[in-house]
């Protein structure tokens, strides 16, 4: 049997430790801000489908490059008073 040598890990110097680990900070940050913005994305989308009976869905699915169907239940949530944070978990 052989023995597999793991790879040496080297220490980073503390300039490249400090910019890794404000540009993951960064990363985490933004993310956040991005599903912030799709959240009320999504609750913008379906409060303004649902004040048209019909052709709400369609036009702000087309405006914002959603299916129909999709802003069809964002509009229908809605009307029940449902987060769009339990309509996409459904």
């Amino acid at each position: 049997m052989t023995e597999t040598r793991r790879p040496t890990r080297v220490a980073l110097d503390a300039d490249e430790a400090l910019e890794l680990d404000r540009l993951a900070r960064m990363v985490d940050e933004r993310g956040r801000a991005l599903d912030e913005a799709r959240t009320a994305l999504a609750e913008a989308a379906g409060r303004i489908a649902a004040r048209y009976d019909r052709g709400g869905p369609a036009a702000v699915a087309a405006r914002v490059g959603w299916s129909r169907q999709h802003v069809s239940t964002l509009a229908a949530a809605h009307r029940r008073g449902t987060t769009a944070d339990d309509v996409e978990a459904a």
